[in-house]
């Protein structure tokens, strides 16, 4: 009888040193796999934000290159004036053997020449032809605003379209200015004020086709 109690002692050490061994068998892990695991998701992880780094540095050069030719064509749009008369072929502007490309890098480097100064470019609208249409890129300064004259060029933010016009200062009423577009028929409908004046036009470099931008809303102008 005592023989068989010590067997069920035995019996039951053993089998309590079996049993972590047994279910880790059925599906448990022990530290050391739980460790290469975690040891194989950050791998992973690095390799994606590795594939990441290398998509984001080729999207910001892609920026950088073209930067400059976006900004311009976003940030300013020459409007014709309510008449309707722009862009119906009136007037020719000037062009150049420059593509747009070397057009827009002579302007870049001539931008450096002044500080605080601008490119703009403009969409076919027609309304300050035969001067420039949307084949050329504008240099803007910011010039003082006392130091305006009839006859400049300059560009000021129109109210009701929430966008910049380009067009020539024409008469000078009190402190404020009245512009039209070359080729339109009648002065523009809002005065140039200290508030919405914006730069004035101090160059202008041709190129012998327009932008890309340009190319694109002018035929979404020729579908209507």
């Amino acid at each position: 009888m005592q023989f068989g109690r010590a067997t069920l002692l035995i019996a039951s050490v053993l089998s309590s040193m079996i049993l972590p061994t047994a279910l880790r068998a059925a599906g448990e892990t022990s530290p050391a796999d739980e460790l290469a695991a975690l040891r194989a998701e950050v791998a992973t992880l690095r390799a994606t934000l590795a594939e990441r780094d290398t998509t984001i540095t080729a999207l910001e050069a892609r920026t950088v290159a073209l930067e400059t030719d976006i900004n311009a064509v976003q940030q300013t749009v020459a409007l014709a004036s309510s008449d309707g008369a722009a862009g119906q072929g009136l007037g020719i502007a000037p062009t150049s053997a420059l593509d747009w490309t070397s057009a827009m890098k002579i302007a870049s480097a001539a931008r450096f020449l002044v500080k605080g100064s601008n490119l703009l470019t403009v969409m076919p609208t027609g309304s300050m032809k035969p001067v420039f249409d949307e084949r050329a890129i504008l240099l803007t300064e910011n010039a003082n605003y006392d130091d305006l004259k009839i006859g400049d060029i300059v560009t000021y933010k129109h109210p009701r379209y929430g966008m910049p016009v380009v067009h020539r200062i024409l008469e000078k009423r009190g402190d404020k200015f009245w512009s039209k577009g070359d080729n339109n028929g009648k002065m523009d409908e809002v005065y140039i004020t200290r508030k919405n004046f914006q730069g004035r036009v101090f160059g202008i470099i041709y190129a012998k086709e327009p932008s890309s931008q340009a190319k694109s809303f002018d035929r979404r102008i020729v579908s209507r």
